[in-house]
């Protein structure tokens, strides 16, 4: 019991500190894209997952979002920067 709890910990440690805040421009709502701010690709629709609560709507196109970069290779987007 206490090896699995303490292998949960380390995942969940591992995750949070190999977890980045980056930030980027929304290009399109369908297709979802955004192009980060330090990589001039932008990012295709499987590498992006958003955050329930981020409700973008069509006139955010064009602005600043927050991401987080995860361990899975895909960038969770978090919403609109105001």
């Amino acid at each position: 019991m206490h090896s699995v709890i303490a292998k949960l910990r380390g995942h969940a440690q591992d995750g949070i500190e190999n977890t980045q805040g980056e930030f980027g421009k929304l290009l399109s709502l369908s297709p979802l894209s955004v192009k980060l701010d330090e990589d001039p690709t932008p990012l295709e629709p499987y590498e992006l997952s958003v955050l329930r609560s981020a409700q973008l709507k069509p006139e955010d196109v064009g602005k600043k979002v927050a991401l987080l970069r995860c361990n899975n290779e895909q960038y969770l987007l978090l919403g609109v920067v105001e």
